[in-house]
């Protein structure tokens, strides 16, 4: 637990763009999740957030470019899944998905840093609620027991871990342009894991 804070706290006291770039990269190991639910599915866009996620980028590494984030905000809710329209665990990751990247919009269009960390904790959120699925058949009787399973999980701990690395790798970087943007890129393909570790992608499409 006090891993999981020093991050969120570390994070915070970044700059706005590096925030923003450290929450761009955590979508980026959160999409495939969405991309899989809409090829089971057969619901939603999993192009359309592609596309959002990397106009995202655009405006992190071409400052002044104007892209209309409300209108894809918009979009983004009308392919966001309900909950109770799916009987299947995959629509917890797409949801937590979505709602995340409609934190970043949410960032962007408001300066607001703040919905910058919240993907960092809704993606560990995600983490938790498959580690709780996982577990629903074992004997678990209080919710302090509970905590302690998800916590000290292998998954729980890589995914603190990829955080605290994160943050490492963005906190020299000054300017966030074309160069960071590919750095961080290719530390996620380096990783080679969603943030379920599922394997990514061989070739995702997105831009370069």
């Amino acid at each position: 637990m006090n891993q999981k804070a020093n991050n969120f706290q570390l994070m915070r006291e970044l700059s706005l763009y590096q925030q923003a770039a450290i929450a761009a990269t955590l979508m980026e190991r959160m999409l495939p999740n969405y991309q899989l639910f809409a090829e089971v599915s057969e619901f939603g866009d999993s192009k359309l957030l592609r596309n959002i996620l990397d106009l995202c980028w655009e405006w992190l590494t071409v400052k002044k470019v104007k892209i209309n984030f409300e209108r894809l905000a918009q979009e983004l809710e009308l392919v966001t899944p309900e909950v109770n329209h799916f009987d299947m665990f995959g629509v917890y990751p797409a949801v937590d998905c979505a709602t995340a990247l409609d934190m970043m919009l949410n960032g962007i269009c408001q300066l607001d840093a703040a919905e910058f960390l919240n993907v960092a904790k809704i993606s560990q959120a995600t983490v938790a609620r498959l580690i709780e699925y996982n577990t629903v058949d074992e004997d678990i009787t209080t919710e302090a027991e509970l905590k302690k399973i998800v916590r000290e999980d292998p998954l729980m701990c890589y995914e603190m871990e990829c955080l605290a690395e994160l943050i490492a790798l963005v906190t020299p970087m000054t300017v966030i342009g074309r160069e960071q943007m590919q750095s961080l890129k290719a530390w996620v393909k380096e990783q080679g894991l969603t943030n379920l570790a599922m394997e990514l992608p061989q070739n995702p499409s997105s831009a370069s």
